[in-house]
């Protein structure tokens, strides 16, 4: 199921000339837009290499969609930000992403998406309680 998933994922996105790690550094700018956002602290947040992210801030800001503004706080850094665009084209993209989900689900009856919810909810409660049980360790 992943394959088709990440398939239809890549297609949309392509749609928007966006690749998904693209669209996740996108994403985590939008949704913060009052939170100063360093390419380390986008690191962790998308746990990617820095020279990964390097070419995806890179090919965003060549694309119009991002921004760096000098960090005051530190002379050799950065701060990121969407720009207006970024920030419309990244809506664009998760509205149609919800829609490609919404398609998925289209083949089941309300009761069976009601069902795989729940067992959805149940596996993500599962594995959240998994990994603090390891960090407490």
């Amino acid at each position: 199921m992943s394959y088709y998933v990440e398939r239809r994922v890549a297609e949309n996105l392509a749609r928007f000339d966006l690749t998904r790690g693209e669209f996740e550094v996108l994403a985590v700018l939008t949704r913060n837009p009052d939170t100063v956002i360093t390419p380390k602290i986008l690191q962790t947040k998308i746990l990617i290499t820095s020279g990964g992210l390097s070419n995806r801030i890179r090919k965003l800001e060549e694309k119009g969609l991002l921004e760096r503004f000098p960090d005051t706080s530190d002379r050799r850094g950065v701060i990121l930000k969407a720009t207006e665009k970024g920030k419309a084209l990244t809506l664009e993209a998760v509205n149609s992403h919800v829609e490609v989900e919404r398609q998925f689900a289209s083949c089941l009856n309300h009761d069976e998406q009601l069902e795989l919810a729940r067992l959805l909810k149940h596996m993500i409660l599962s594995q959240q309680r998994e990994l603090n049980r390891n960090s407490l360790r």
